[in-house]
C-alpha cells in the first residue's frame, strides 16, 4: 500500500510541471490577444489623387463643377461604408478627377449610434481644418467595420490622426473644446429640414438618388453634363 501511495504522488509531481506550463502558456495567449485587438488594423490610407485645389476640408472636386453630388453620412453606419468604398472611388475615378463632379461630404450622425458616430463626426471635422478630411474620412470606416464603438474612443480618434499626420496637439484641442459640435448639429438639422432620414442620403445636384445603383447615378451625371454643355 505504502508503495502505490508512493507512486501516485510521484505521478502528481510530475504532472505539475506541465500543468504549471500549460498555465503560463494560456495566460500568454490571452495577453498576446488583448494587445494584438487593442492595435489599429494595418492600412495605408492615401490621400485623394486629384489636382491640387480640388481638396478643400469636406469637398473634393472643382469647386466649379457643373455637377455637385451629396452624401449625408454617418461613419458608423456600414450602409456608409459600403457607399464610401465602393461606390465613391468609381465617382472620383469617372468623374471628380476630369473635374466635372464635386463631392461634398456632409455630416449626419445617427443618434442610434452615439456616441462613436457623434465624435467621429467632429474629429473629421478636426481633420478638415488640416485639409485630412478624405484621409481621416478613409480610416474611420476601416475602423468602423472593425471595431464598432470601440474604434471611436476620444483617444483612439486622436491617435488616428497622429498616424496621418496630423499635427497632434492641434487636433487633440479641437476634440477636447469641442470646437465642431455645433458645425455638426447645423448639418444634422438642414438634413432633417430637407427630409433626409437614413444614411447615406445621396443628391445629386439636388436630386435624391438610389446610392448604390452606379448606372443610374452615371446616367443622371451623364444627362447633367450633356444639360449644362447645351447638348
Amino acid at each position: 500500500m505504502a508503495k502505490r501511495k508512493k507512486s501516485k504522488a510521484s505521478q502528481k509531481n510530475s504532472l505539475t510541471p506541465w500543468i504549471i506550463g500549460a498555465a503560463v502558456l494560456f495566460i500568454v495567449l490571452i495577453v498576446v490577444t488583448v494587445f494584438l485587438s487593442g492595435r489599429s488594423p494595418s492600412v495605408s490610407i492615401e490621400p485623394p489623387d486629384v489636382s491640387d485645389g480640388y481638396v478643400n476640408g469636406t469637398e473634393l472636386g472643382d469647386p466649379n463643377a457643373p455637377v455637385v453630388v451629396q452624401a449625408w453620412e454617418d461613419f458608423l453606419c456600414p450602409a456608409c461604408g459600403q457607399w464610401a468604398s465602393t461606390i465613391e472611388p468609381r465617382l472620383v475615378e469617372d468623374y471628380v478627377e476630369s473635374g466635372d463632379v464635386k463631392l461634398e461630404f456632409h455630416q449626419f450622425p445617427l443618434q442610434i449610434h452615439a456616441p462613436g458616430a457623434q465624435l467621429g463626426a467632429q474629429a473629421s471635422e478636426c481633420a478638415a481644418d488640416q485639409n485630412m478630411f478624405w484621409p481621416y474620412h478613409d480610416r474611420l470606416f476601416v475602423e468602423a467595420a472593425s471595431r464598432g464603438q470601440a474604434g471611436f474612443q476620444l483617444e483612439r480618434l486622436i491617435g488616428y490622426a497622429e498616424e496621418l499626420g496630423l499635427d497632434e496637439s492641434t487636433f487633440r484641442q479641437c476634440m477636447i473644446s469641442q470646437t465642431h459640435r455645433s458645425t455638426v448639429d447645423a448639418s444634422v438639422n438642414e438634413a432633417v429640414t430637407m427630409g433626409l432620414n437614413s444614411t447615406p442620403s445621396v443628391l445629386i445636384n439636388g436630386q435624391i438618388v438610389q446610392p448604390f445603383d452606379y448606372d443610374a447615378i452615371k446616367a443622371i451625371i451623364d444627362a447633367e453634363l450633356a444639360a449644362n454643355s447645351g447638348e
